[in-house]
């Protein structure tokens, strides 16, 4: 698997340096979607739906590429 280093800006990683997968012509995903899953504790026999968290590529800074965190829409009307 080819990849690329990104450095995600806002969100839960914030500030993090990660490899994103490339497509086959060597180009980064225009959207990395990363899911939030963990173990939970409580009175529910149901689990929490899976987080998933939504970043954008938006630049390039010597060879690494950024992605900035997009907010939820329930986040951004809040």
């Amino acid at each position: 698997m080819a990849a690329v280093e990104a450095w995600f800006l806002g969100g839960p990683v914030d500030g993090r340096l990660m490899l994103v997968e490339v497509a086959a012509d060597g180009r980064p995903s225009a959207v990395v979607k990363l899911s939030q899953t963990g173990f939970y504790l409580g009175t529910s026999n149901v689990a929490v739906p899976t987080v998933e968290h939504v970043y954008i590529l938006t630049d390039r800074l010597d060879d690494v590429e950024v992605y900035q965190y997009r907010q939820p829409v329930s986040e951004e009307t809040g």
